[in-house]
């Protein structure tokens, strides 16, 4: 090492460095396979709620939409008046809410609605226990299970929030067509991908 005449005293040269402090950063190859794993959890459970509205419509073409509607448990007069109405409601919400799931496309949007759908099935199924004459629900000591309805919204509510792997939006790349601040661009952003 070189010395340097500093006035009074000498001091060695110190070697210069590179880097002092490196923060690693993330790269697309550490996070690929969990945004991958929740693609794939996306499109699984997008199979499960798109089979779930099919045989909706099977129900509707066997004649016993109704009475799934009414169900055993407690249903106000108004829902089992409206069958055909709540029942097409909750057909068409899981089909097209799966459908969107499996193809990666309105992901958000059809995450959100498909909660809200089997939060309405949990909630009118009696939240999950065995509902007394009243509508009361939990009315069995002991009974601790909230049911695979809200299991299955909370899954959902997950999956609006998850990012994406596989899917249209990540094929056509709409992300990043829209990736301008402006309020159209955050709206498309939100609804497509």
């Amino acid at each position: 090492m070189a010395t340097v005449d500093v006035g009074v005293r000498t001091a060695e040269a110190v070697p210069e460095t590179k880097t002092v402090f490196r923060v690693p950063s993330v790269s697309e190859t550490d996070t690929a396979w969990p945004v991958r794993t929740l693609s794939a959890m996306r499109i699984v459970f997008g199979a499960i709620f798109l089979f779930d509205g099919t045989l909706k419509w099977v129900l509707f073409a066997t004649g016993q939409m109704q009475g799934v509607v009414a169900g055993e448990f407690y249903t106000p007069a108004w829902l089992t008046t409206n069958w055909v109405l709540f029942g097409t409601l909750i057909g068409l919400g899981e089909t097209f809410g799966g459908l969107f799931l499996i193809l990666g496309l309105f992901q958000r949007p059809a995450a959100i609605w498909s909660a809200l759908v089997m939060g309405f099935i949990w909630a009118f199924g009696g939240f999950g226990g065995y509902p007394s004459a009243i509508g009361a629900s939990w009315s069995t000591a002991g009974y601790t299970d909230l049911g695979g309805d809200l299991m299955l919204a909370l899954v959902f509510v997950f999956l609006a929030f998850a990012p994406y792997a596989y899917g249209l939006a990540k094929a056509w790349n709409l992300r990043e067509r829209f990736s301008g601040d402006g309020w159209r661009n955050r709206v498309l952003r939100g609804l497509l991908t």
